[in-house]
């Protein structure tokens, strides 16, 4: 009878508590339809200067923003092609597209770096970008999260290096397909109120077939943020590599790896006034950005990243 009641209690409590937890997804409007505020062509202004509405005009407020940093063709004005339920945004320098698919979006991104540079790209120079960005509706705390399910299935459409051998230099030239996300303190008491880091998943690099490890703080530009950056190794994410321009499923539970890169941001003096109490995910990119003279492609779908909470 003991056995009985300890096996039916046990029953009750894990019921309570598994009752208390919520499943949050963090990324708003995956179906873009809504609207996407377009940024100008210089990351020191980030103001919207035109609004795309792939899927028609939503009611609630528009969630995404498209930045073209230091591209020289603005997608302002741009009227979209329709090709059956595909809708493209395009000129010299880029292309974004948008398909709904089965319940998602399928999003095809692409920069011609060939229209892009008329030379090489020296160091210290910027260089083009295509982002899709978002602050969070839902800024969860990272001491309150069990689990963070990032998923997303993608490929490489192509990815050309239209530069000799003289003037490619693989520390300075490549096209690189990544998602950021923002880890922020959020404690108003904290001295390190609105301090952030990034956390970034490398999913594409020219350069490499998989993706070591990154650790270095923001830099390469006027513009940079000189925030720590830490991106796990490609093969902790998923396994096979972009370069095989295959569709690859990724399916994974980032909460530690974003635990641990923040305790390495630490260790490498910064966020010091900060607690893993008082850090949240706020915000999300994911995008080109192409360093030296390629055409490149991109094509994902099923984006999702979803929080399951202590309560």
């Amino acid at each position: 009878m003991k056995i009985i009641l300890s096996f039916c209690l046990f029953c009750f409590f894990s019921i309570l508590i598994y009752s208390q937890t919520k499943s949050i997804e963090l990324i708003d409007d995956l179906n873009f339809s809504n609207g996407i505020g377009l940024e100008g062509v210089n990351s020191a202004d980030k103001s919207i200067i035109d609004t795309l509405y792939p899927f028609g005009k939503g009611n609630a407020r528009i969630s995404w923003k498209l930045a073209q940093w230091f591209s020289r063709y603005n997608l302002k004005g741009t009227i979209p092609k329709k090709i059956n339920k595909e809708v493209i945004y395009s000129n010299q320098g880029k292309t974004i597209s948008f398909m709904p698919i089965k319940g998602s979006t399928q999003i095809d991104m692409e920069v011609i770096g060939s229209k892009e540079y008329v030379f090489p790209r020296k160091e210290g120079e910027a260089w083009p970008h295509i982002l899709l960005e978002q602050t969070f509706k839902n800024q969860v705390g990272l001491n309150n999260i069990k689990t963070l399910n990032f998923k997303i299935d993608a490929r490489l459409m192509f990815s050309k290096n239209l530069m000799n051998s003289l003037s490619y230099n693989p520390s300075l030239h490549t096209s690189q397909f990544s998602i950021y996300l923002v880890v922020q303190n959020l404690n108003k008491k904290s001295s390190d109120y609105k301090d952030y880091f990034w956390f970034g998943l490398h999913l594409y690099d020219y350069r490499w077939r998989t993706i070591q490890e990154y650790k270095e703080v923001d830099k390469g530009k006027l513009d940079a943020t000189k925030k720590f950056i830490y991106c796990p190794a490609s093969s902790d994410i998923y396994a096979g590599s972009f370069q095989n321009m295959y569709w690859i499923d990724i399916s994974k539970d980032l909460y530690p790896i974003i635990k641990h890169a923040f305790n390495t941001a630490q260790e490498r003096g910064y966020l010091k006034g900060s607690s893993v109490n008082d850090m949240h995910i706020t915000g999300m990119n994911i995008g080109w950005e192409v360093t030296g003279t390629f055409d490149c492609g991109f094509r994902y779908k099923d984006l999702r990243l979803t929080a399951t909470t202590k309560n």
